[in-house]
């Protein structure tokens, strides 16, 4: 069957409530990755107030490739994962966790949204490759490695992640350096590599151009 005729694919296409959204599928720069993403008939919408709390209370940060792991997944290309068991914290679209898939990891993925651990297992099945999702931190395994992108913006995760990070003895991180300066009670981080992304899709001046850091954790070093 092919996989835009899948159930999952069309639960995900109803979360979709804007004017002229639907899921797209789509090559993820610099990675060989590709991911269910929403697209719009009409990139330069223009939305009233209204519209717009509407969007945000609503939005699907499953159907976007966010900066962050779009840098995580471009630095996975060049790592060898086999053997690890990996958490994908957060993991939206599932982006990180496929490429760690794809760097032979065993890949788990947590997300407070049941509709992005359906993403994620849509958009690993698209790239022929597996992830597991939990529905809590206590469901998790032994983990050698926890990728945590773009999640440092929301306060409830960062409780999260402490947590986490008293009980995993690697981390990679992906986040803006402005971000994470604001997290004093985040251990020594050692930054990895930087570069400039966009997230994905380009929705007018939505998140164009982010400076985004890799940042390594060594917990019980």
């Amino acid at each position: 069957m092919e996989i835009t005729q899948s159930n999952a694919w069309q639960a995900l296409q109803q979360q979709l409530w804007l004017p002229g959204a639907e899921l797209k599928l789509t090559p993820i720069p610099a990675t060989d990755v590709q991911l269910a993403l929403l697209t719009l008939a009409d990139p330069q919408m223009q939305l009233d107030s209204q519209a717009i709390q509407a969007w945000w209370q609503n939005l699907p940060y499953w159907a976007f490739a966010w900066a962050g792991g779009q840098a995580l997944a471009r630095y996975l290309r060049q790592q060898s994962l086999h053997g690890k068991t990996v958490l994908d914290f957060g993991c939206g679209s599932g982006l990180a966790g496929i490429a760690a898939a794809k760097a032979g990891a065993r890949v788990y993925v947590l997300d407070s949204d049941p509709q992005a651990l359906v993403a994620a297992e849509v958009n690993a099945q698209l790239n022929q490759v597996e992830v597991m999702p939990l529905s809590s931190l206590q469901q998790a395994p032994n983990i050698d490695m926890v990728l945590a992108a773009d999640v440092l913006y929301d306060i409830s995760s960062n409780v999260d992640l402490r947590r986490w990070l008293q009980r995993v003895p690697s981390w990679l991180l992906a986040e803006s350096e402005q971000i994470v300066g604001r997290y004093s009670q985040l251990p020594e981080l050692q930054r990895l590599q930087q570069e400039i992304v966009s997230t994905l899709p380009v929705l007018g001046d939505f998140d164009q151009q982010l400076e985004i850091c890799i940042y390594r954790c060594q917990v019980n070093d």
